[in-house]
């Protein structure tokens, strides 16, 4: 205050009015600054956090971290493993931000039920009320009791031919595109047949994006560019309501993927109210949908209202669709990629189903060791989530033998734990055959690609059962090779899933067993 009152007092004797507004304005100019320095000083050297290394300018301000999802397009996971070959096991990444490479601090972040989950991370992704996006663990278990039964083993089991018709028009779309000698985006086929999965399973409906020429369906290619659009409204949150408020007559204006996010949201907002305006459609599906599980049951007293519904149902489609066809994208590349792999499932395939005209059971290709070994290979080097899924602690606590302060944001990627040569020897190749040596039991266990913990994917047995399904019905029934495509097309930029930097085509050579269509 004396500064302020020695420029204010100057000002009164100043010569000019002139003179005293500068007077005025170097001294508010100079608080700034002074009031700038005390701020880089006290996050740098006076912060709880202070005292764990990291990038200086990570430690000033959060658009470090923007910076890297952002600008360098999914940046940050890979800057976050030279974060760690820099400063070591901990490293701060943001003002209250602290990142985990040691094995030990996934679990003791994942598994803490006292921890919360940072709705700064989590409300862009439009599902805050879900039980994915919910803070409070308490009110997402009370969520996810509701949802659950809809994802158990018996209930896959029960629906398990919903999943497998699915799959049939896949293989017949598939032998179309073999008749026609068309070169195949597998990986638009994968996100295609894995989005009408869910849409059946949970909603009793069709997209029919299976039926698109090129897979190419402007909802099922939604899924993937939002990514990049989440990321810039987490960031930015004032171009949230921009985005998603701005009148059709802009929107057309505007490139598709600058405006697929608000199309998504607006056809899960109309399938709602429909169900929500006639509850009968519910009671008329062919199996019970998820609605079921939704609408009927309450929540202390109420119902589910219709941004609870949009919230779980954004989850429920792009979680269910975006995860698993990573998986069988990066199986197929990889089966392809290799003869003696190929060689040895087809064989497997072959053994355990003969005649490729009829039907396999899932608990029967669940018994097929080599089946599951690509499998878990597959979801080891997809990741499921890459980006790391940040949680605040509530209160001071030991992680990985280092005290973190209260209300401090913790997180440690998946990746970490994939690609973590101590596990995982030569983490960065595909081998299936690792999990046959021994000691591989405790390989299952390093299998984060669900997460851990009592904030688990809840559809961790439907993602299950569509790997099985899809895979094995694509491998015992079409012979392909690929075309136009190199490691490069499996690289990945880390926006919450992992977004492959070009895509796998394939020729197909032959097919056997397709369904009548």
């Amino acid at each position: 205050m004396s500064i302020l009152n020695t420029f204010l007092n100057y000002s009164n004797t100043a010569g000019t009015p002139y003179d005293g507004a500068l007077v005025l304005l170097s001294g508010a100019v100079a608080l700034a600054i002074s009031g700038g320095i005390y701020c880089i000083v006290s996050k740098l050297y006076l912060h709880p956090l202070a005292k764990f290394p990291g990038p200086p300018l990570a430690a000033m301000t959060d658009y470090y971290v923007a910076y890297y999802d952002i600008v360098k397009g999914g940046g940050l996971v890979e800057q976050l493993v030279k974060l760690h070959e820099q400063y070591g096991p901990i490293v701060r990444f943001g003002p209250d931000k602290l990142h985990f490479s040691d094995l030990s601090a996934y679990e003791a972040i994942y598994r803490d039920n006292r921890f919360l989950k940072d709705a700064r991370f989590y409300e862009p992704f439009m599902s805050a009320t879900s039980s994915f996006g919910q803070s409070d663990i308490h009110a997402a278990k009370k969520r996810g009791n509701i949802i659950r039964p809809f994802f158990s083993k018996r209930s896959i089991l029960q629906f398990e031919h919903i999943i497998q018709e699915t799959i049939d028009r896949f293989v017949v779309s598939l032998s179309k595109k073999f008749e026609a000698h068309e070169v195949v985006n597998i990986y638009h086929g994968f996100l295609s047949v894995t989005m009408e999965v869910v849409t059946a399973y949970c909603y009793g409906e069709s997209y029919h994006a299976i039926e698109d020429p090129n897979y190419s369906l402007p909802i099922v290619l939604a899924l993937k560019s939002t990514n990049f659009l989440v990321f810039v409204m987490q960031h930015f949150r004032f171009l949230e309501p921009l985005l998603l408020g701005m009148p059709a007559w802009i929107e057309n204006m505007l490139p598709d993927a600058t405006t697929a996010f608000k199309q998504l949201m607006t056809k899960l907002d109309e399938q709602i109210s429909g169900i929500m305006n006639d509850p009968a459609k519910v009671q008329a599906s062919e199996h019970r949908t998820i609605f079921h599980h939704m609408l009927n049951p309450k929540e202390g007293g109420k119902q589910l209202d219709h941004r609870e519904l949009r919230d779980e149902g954004t989850l429920l489609l792009a979680a269910g669709t975006d995860t698993t066809a990573n998986t069988c994208n990066l199986a197929t590349f990889y089966i392809l990629s290799n003869a003696e792999i190929q060689k040895k499932l087809k064989e497997e395939l072959k053994e355990a189903w003969p005649n490729a005209d009829e039907h396999i059971s899932l608990e029967k290709l669940e018994k097929l060791p080599y089946l599951t070994a690509i499998i878990n290979e597959s979801l080891r080097l997809s990741h499921g989530i890459v980006s790391p899924l940040p949680r605040i602690v509530t209160e001071a606590t030991e992680i990985a033998g280092h005290m973190v302060p209260e209300n401090t944001v913790v997180s440690m990627s998946q990746t970490f734990v994939h690609l973590n040569p101590d596990i995982f020897p030569e983490p960065h190749v595909f081998n299936p055959e690792r999990w046959f040596k021994e000691g591989s039991e405790d390989l299952y266990k390093s299998i984060v690609a669900f997460s851990k913990g009592p904030r688990m994917c809840i559809g961790i047995n439907l993602a299950w059962a569509e790997a099985y399904l899809i895979l094995a019905n694509v491998f015992r029934k079409i012979d392909m090779h690929m075309v136009n495509t190199t490691k490069e097309d499996i690289k990945w930029a880390a926006l919450l899933t992992p977004v492959f930097q070009g895509i796998v085509q394939v020729k197909i050579d032959g097919v056997k067993g397709v369904p009548e269509s």
